[in-house]
């Protein structure tokens, strides 16, 4: 009996940690990172999360990209969330595109409204909370200007060349 209790046991507990090793924690020290120096900069990142709606949107029907936000967390059961901010997608029905819909006498915008097309084409509605493996370059808005000229902290910064794949 004792035998059997040690090996459910032990497979219990090797499943939490491969469940826990399998959320990325990595993804949160990019956040971190792109946050805090220039070391990104025109560099692949890759992270996994979810979508999440932009903050302020504006649609002209002339748009041809939206910044989105990016969530990431540590593990699957943390409420501790961090947000990459500036990932600009495509508008579209295209693979790695988004789509903003609201009603024209609606005023306000939820998740609801937001739809991205995966890498396969697939239309996801951002309310479902798909987590996504993003790959994106990182562009810092300072490193265009002059190097006499840069702030020395300012990491804004925008993600481009946005690919993603449902996790």
């Amino acid at each position: 009996m004792k035998t059997k209790h040690l090996i459910s046991t032990s497979l219990l507990v090797s499943s939490a940690i491969a469940l826990f090793a399998s959320c990325n924690g990595s993804s949160v020290d990019t956040v971190k990172a792109i946050e805090s120096n220039y070391d990104n900069q025109n560099k692949t990142i890759t992270l996994t999360g979810e979508f999440d709606a932009p903050s302020f949107t504006f649609s002209s029907g002339k748009s041809k990209t939206m910044a989105m936000n990016f969530v990431v967390k540590s593990h699957a059961f943390s409420s501790e969330k961090f947000t990459a901010f500036s990932v600009i997608l495509p508008v579209g029905t295209e693979k790695n595109n988004v789509l903003f819909e609201i009603p024209a006498d609606q005023k306000n915008y939820t998740l609801k409204n937001f739809y991205v097309f995966d890498d396969k084409g697939e239309k996801i509605n951002l309310d479902s909370h798909t987590t996504f493996k993003m790959k994106g370059t990182v562009h810092y808005s300072e490193m265009e200007k002059p190097e006499n000229e840069r702030e020395k902290d300012n990491f804004s910064y925008k993600i481009t060349d946005v690919r993603f794949v449902k996790d």
